[in-house]
């Protein structure tokens, strides 16, 4: 591989580039690696929460008839404005890491011939590019103004009248803090999710791309996915996304909860509906690679099941039907080499169509679901709830 391949493989990264990234560089708020430092984290959520609080505070001073200090005691905006901002930014180091290593091991698990690095590289190009694309980013924070918009006039109809404002004759009127939330907030919050979002488009895409490759797939890999298990590990890279937005729906869902009044049914369905929607999203990009398993593990049950065959049928001649010619079994290695071929054949039974385990499982629920348990507190007491969560883990 020459060495502007080496260097585009290793500066491939989703977190790095684009229109925001810079803007972020430019007034110092990324470290020397290129990726956004504490003081980004603690500077977005200044500019999410404070001047919205500020602006409440004193419209409640000047105005008796404005509920202003509902700002502070809304879980919708400390989760929107403070816990995910806070989480979607800091994860990001972890998840750029991550994203590095698993598209290393496709070069570095020997999966790629060395006449196909170049397609390699080629197709790690492309993801850069698509990551740090300036015009995708506009459409972003296009998308990101146009939903607070809108969202915001449903919150001020369905509350009637709160710190975001009136809802009155049809008619809706902001309050300082609510217009701050519509223009500058919201539309903050909004375009990280949706930047998390085109970054999840960007990984399945790569995957796609990576998948049309010719991989060199192993199948008696000890990973029961032909070497493709290293796989596993991506969701991981999401859940700090996912917790971030499962935060965001639980305060929601309260809040919904609290105005409409909704049955218990509801409620639990949309608990499990919100953690499936989260492993079907999530490890739907895995099934990419689901036909090359399914087409390795179908070969290899014919490959090493013909050789198992030969082999164990040559062995019932010499020991069965007695053509050992006066060779004792005792210490003979034909007894280890019928063992050690099961084993194989075993293996390429077990061999799964999907590269993920248990443990990825697990990480997806986990954060989805964790924010979820202020729902159910809605219609279970706490005291209730601790010992079914305690039942169901032990």
């Amino acid at each position: 591989m020459t060495t502007k391949e080496t260097n585009t493989r290793d500066s491939f990264s989703i977190v790095v580039g684009g229109p925001f990234h810079s803007i972020l560089r430019q007034i110092g708020l990324v470290d020397e690696d290129q990726l956004p430092s504490y003081r980004a984290i603690l500077f977005l959520v200044t500019v999410a929460w404070l001047p919205g609080a500020l602006l409440a505070t004193l419209q409640a001073l000047f105005d008796g008839n404005y509920s202003g200090w509902g700002y502070f005691s809304d879980p919708t905006v400390l989760t929107r404005y403070i816990a995910a901002i806070w989480v979607m930014v800091a994860t990001e180091r972890y998840a750029d890491g991550r994203i590095k290593m698993l598209t290393r091991q496709f070069r570095e698990a020997r999966l790629l011939l060395k006449k196909d690095l170049p397609g390699f590289s080629k197709v790690l190009v492309q993801a850069d590019r698509r990551s740090s694309s300036a015009t995708a980013e506009v459409m972003l924070l296009g998308l990101a103004i146009i939903w607070s918009g809108i969202s915001s006039i449903y919150l001020v109809e369905t509350s009637g009248s709160s710190w975001i404002g009136v809802y009155t004759e049809a008619d809706a009127t902001w309050s300082w803090a609510g217009h701050y939330a519509r223009f500058v907030a919201t539309p903050l919050f909004l375009f990280l999710v949706f930047r998390w979002m085109w970054r999840f488009a960007v990984w399945t895409l790569l995957l796609f791309n990576l998948s049309r490759l010719p991989l060199q797939l192993t199948p008696l890999h000890p990973d029961r996915a032909a070497g493709l298990g290293f796989l596993s590990i991506y969701p991981s890279i999401f859940s700090g996304f996912i917790l971030a937005l499962s935060c965001v729906v639980a305060a929601a869902a309260i809040t919904e909860i609290g105005l409409v009044e909704h049955s218990a049914n509801q409620v639990w369905l949309l608990i499990a509906g919100w953690i499936a929607l989260n492993l079907v999203l999530f490890l739907g990009p895995l099934t990419i690679f689901s036909s090359h398993l399914y087409k390795t593990r179908e070969t290899a049950l014919l490959e090493y099941g013909g050789l198992a065959s030969q082999h164990h049928l040559m062995f019932h001649r010499k020991w069965i039907m007695g053509e050992s010619n006066n060779e004792q079994l005792l210490g003979s290695p034909d007894p280890s080499s019928v063992s050690d071929l099961n084993a194989a054949v075993q293996a390429v039974q077990d061999m799964r169509v999907l590269p993920v385990d248990r443990f990825a499982v697990v990480q997806l629920i986990v954060a989805a679901g964790v924010p979820m348990l202020a729902v159910a507190g809605t219609q279970l007491p706490l005291s209730e709830l601790a010992k079914w969560l305690v039942s169901s883990l032990f």
